[in-house]
């Protein structure tokens, strides 16, 4: 018999058990995501503390930073430009910039180099020190085309001095490398032994000349001094300290914020550790005066100008502020679990206050 179109809609209890089988389990597929909706937490975690963390460390990621110090961009070497946190590619651009007979005039020439991020000239911009008037850089700032001349005693003269006197820049370093070393020129012809020096150079300069009678600087005061309280001239008082290394001192000291021991006088870049120790013996450290930073007011900019807090720390610092709101004494600052140092820490919290 010829089967109709009617067998085949027709199915026998087995079938018909299967495609109610698989009827159901389509409907539980399509429906079970909207059930387990149901139960699933609305609450969602945060996750803004840790992003504003993340945030912190990217934004101080980069060169490691190294403590600033005063530097002349037309005569910082490239091993000082490194140490003051820039990059290996950043100072060469600087020293090609400067090969090329370009010159820094003004503090604000130094952010138009290349590669030099934003951070770092605003970080970078207060220690800029350029060591001439404008216009006394020439085509070859390794030597001024139109010198000076003054009297100047090469004991105490400032680089600044010896770039106005006309001397190249090799020549001043090893000028101020004997004297950080403990050199001193007791008589006019020392300075010709200056292995760098010129002979030409020497005959021009020698008439001014001008080192004081006696021996001065081995009769330096003995009396010891408040190095929290001490201006220029009483550092100058002491042996193989001039009036550089007595600007350093002191602008050291302010944007520290007041010595808490005699050993950071050491510290200080311009100051060698031969140097520091023939005058050790003469510092005291009377009631310590110090200034510290409201870190509960204090931006990152602000944070990061204090010689013994970086980039990275004072932003992990204000954002951890940001987040938890004022803190409540100083030691919070070590809830943030980037700060692992407790060297550092002995070092900076005298210089924090929460008010």
């Amino acid at each position: 018999m010829k089967p109709t179109i009617t067998n085949y809609f027709h199915f026998s209890s087995n079938e018909r058990r299967g495609v109610l089988v698989l009827l159901v389990f389509c409907t539980l597929t399509f429906s079970l995501p909207s059930v387990l909706q149901q139960f699933r937490s609305k609450s969602r975690t945060d996750f803004s503390e840790f992003e504003a963390t993340v945030q912190a460390f990217k934004k101080a990621s980069g060169a490691n930073i190294g403590q600033p110090f005063d530097f002349d961009p037309n005569a910082a070497t490239e091993e000082e430009l490194k140490q003051l946190g820039l990059s290996p590619k950043v100072a060469q651009n600087i020293l090609r910039f400067r090969s090329k007979g370009g010159a820094f005039r003004k503090p604000e020439d130094f952010k138009k180099i290349w590669g030099l991020e934003k951070e770092d000239y605003e970080r970078l911009h207060a220690y800029i020190h350029i060591g001439v008037q404008k216009d006394q850089y020439h085509k070859n700032v390794n030597s001024p085309e139109d010198p000076e001349y003054f009297e100047f005693d090469p004991n105490t003269a400032s680089e600044k001095d010896f770039y106005r006197l006309g001397l190249s820049n090799y020549t001043i370093k090893s000028i101020i490398n004997y004297r950080t070393k403990g050199g001193v020129f007791r008589k006019k012809e020392d300075l010709a032994k200056i292995y760098s020096l010129k002979q030409a150079d020497y005959e021009r300069l020698e008439p001014y000349i001008a080192i004081p009678d006696g021996n001065k600087y081995t009769k330096k005061t003995t009396e010891k001094i408040d190095i929290n309280t001490a201006d220029e001239e009483t550092w100058r008082s002491l042996p193989l300290i001039g009036q550089g290394r007595a600007r350093q001192i002191v602008k050291f000291r302010n944007r520290l914020g007041g010595f808490t021991s005699v050993d950071q006088v050491g510290e200080i870049y311009m100051l060698p550790d031969s140097v520091f120790q023939v005058i050790r013996p003469q510092l005291m450290l009377e009631s310590p005066k110090l200034q510290p930073i409201n870190i509960n007011a204090a931006t990152t900019d602000e944070l990061m100008l204090h010689p013994y807090i970086n980039r990275k720390q004072a932003g992990l610092i204000t954002a951890y502020r940001e987040q938890h709101g004022p803190y409540q004494k100083t030691q919070d600052v070590l809830n943030i679990k980037a700060f692992t140092d407790m060297d550092w820490w002995e070092k900076v919290s005298p210089y924090l206050s929460v008010e």
